[in-house]
């Protein structure tokens, strides 16, 4: 597996891009930060996306992806964007509805549309590209998912936006992952805000994979806010235990 962060931010600031990651080229999971770290032609390659909640800063750029692929006038092109039914009515209700922007989900029409939104079921298994993913659910302040992807031997955990879950991890308890990407928003200070918000501080996030029977051989930090990166940096550091990456856009991950 291939990954690259596009976005890897917390908050949106010159030179902080949102959420989003590139599978192999061709899979997005969430897209927040897409059409300005992809040329044209990159982002006429993609395919799917996998939305793990309806946020603003991991949908953002849904319309203006599909808004680059219609003017360059390549009409053979569809991109499927897949989630959990709440995920997908929030979508089709907030962002593609004619009011925000135009819908296309029926552009040109609906058979032929860019746009195709895909309800997908938490703990069912599918293959796209050779990737089996599944959605497991995880501590939102919304409805949420995260994406546990598998190809052949190899095992990624993408968890999204996510507050202290540990249903989450006793689902992933017996799988050695090779890789965890995980979010961590605040620093330990900012404890309180984090829970009421759903998200990690680094000790949050120590105390929860603690349930995981086998710690993953590679953790990426992201979606720090830049405003105490230096805080959470300082709180990651106290503990030893794990191999630990703090994620930035542009970088490359080799699963």
């Amino acid at each position: 597996m291939k990954v690259k962060v596009l976005g890897s931010s917390g908050s949106d600031l010159p030179g902080h891009n949102l959420t989003s990651f590139l599978l192999d080229n061709t899979i997005l999971f969430d897209a927040g930060g897409v059409t300005n770290s992809l040329n044209l032609k990159e982002q006429q390659k993609i395919k799917y996306i996998f939305i793990t909640h309806a946020h603003f800063d991991h949908i953002r750029d849904i319309p203006f992806l599909a808004d680059n692929i219609i003017i360059s006038g390549n009409k053979k092109l569809q991109i499927k964007v897949f989630s959990i039914h709440e995920v997908i009515e929030d979508i089709k209700k907030h962002l593609l509805n004619q009011k925000l922007w135009p819908d296309f989900t029926v552009i040109p029409n609906e058979q032929d549309s860019l746009i195709k939104l895909e309800t997908i079921n938490l703990h069912q298994s599918f293959e796209i590209e050779g990737f089996k993913i599944t959605a497991l659910p995880v501590n939102h302040t919304v409805p949420a998912v995260g994406y546990f992807i598998q190809r052949g031997k190899k095992f990624l955990f993408y968890t999204g936006d996510t507050g202290p879950t540990k249903k989450t991890w006793e689902l992933l308890s017996n799988v050695v992952l090779d890789a965890l990407i995980i979010e961590c928003s605040f620093p330990d200070k900012m404890r309180r805000i984090a829970k009421m918000t759903g998200h990690l501080t680094p000790s949050l996030l120590f105390k929860d994979i603690e349930n995981l029977k086998f710690p993953p051989k590679k953790i990426y930090i992201t979606h720090l806010k830049p405003f105490y990166r230096k805080f959470i940096e300082r709180d990651l550091q106290k503990n030893k235990n794990y191999h630990l990456e703090i994620l930035r856009d542009g970088d490359i991950l080799v699963i």
